[in-house]
């Protein structure tokens, strides 16, 4: 049943085109959203503590050191992470999340991540395959927890910053409502919390 479900997935990706949203015009684009690096590797600076890109390369791996990344968060269900940034002196985290099944737990797993680094004052790099979607949401995330956005504001970037995010997912913009948001605040604010299977939503 789960093939089945990853092979609906594809061929619905395949006839949607993977369209993305379009992206907000450069003149247009607030300077407070995330500033380009490298944009062959999606990889942009979000804050002077937080990094995105899509999945690091060995190319990649100059510029993580460039800008002092210290952690690096893969979203993705394959780890790549510990065969490519090997021997790199880099904490690697493995968070595996489905973009079609992405929900609260998932996003608070990576919030607790970056509560961890900020306590350590460390620089963390978030990715994922191509650096949009899963990426995407975690990121719209912090700022709403850590930097105090709106949540209108996070996911207007979010869908807009030029970040690749794909359209199909509305399952990721239906994860930013008040209650999820207030529901990842407590559990970030009372660590010993322990999370149950119901708490999914």
């Amino acid at each position: 049943m789960k093939n089945y479900y990853s092979l609906l997935l594809v061929a619905t990706l395949a006839l949607s085109g993977c369209m993305t949203t379009p992206a907000l015009p450069e003149h247009q684009r607030p300077q407070h959203w995330g500033q380009t690096l490298h944009a062959a590797h999606n990889f942009y600076q979000i804050s002077d503590e937080l990094y995105r890109s899509e999945q690091p390369s060995h190319e990649l791996k100059p510029l993580l050191k460039q800008h002092d990344i210290a952690v690096v968060i893969n979203l993705r269900s394959r780890d790549k992470d510990s065969e490519i940034l090997a021997n790199e002196n880099l904490k690697l985290r493995h968070i595996p999340i489905h973009t079609w099944a992405i929900d609260r737990v998932d996003l608070l797993k990576v919030m607790q991540e970056i509560q961890q680094a900020r306590q350590n004052n460390e620089k963390v790099l978030l990715h994922c395959y191509h650096g949009s979607d899963r990426t995407g949401a975690s990121v719209a995330m912090y700022r709403i927890i850590f930097q105090n956005w709106a949540i209108e504001d996070a996911v207007r970037e979010m869908k807009h910053g030029g970040y690749g995010f794909h359209s199909i997912w509305r399952n990721i913009e239906n994860l930013f409502s008040p209650e999820n948001v207030k529901w990842i605040r407590e559990q970030l604010s009372n660590p010993s919390t322990h999370l149950s299977g119901n708490e999914k939503h």
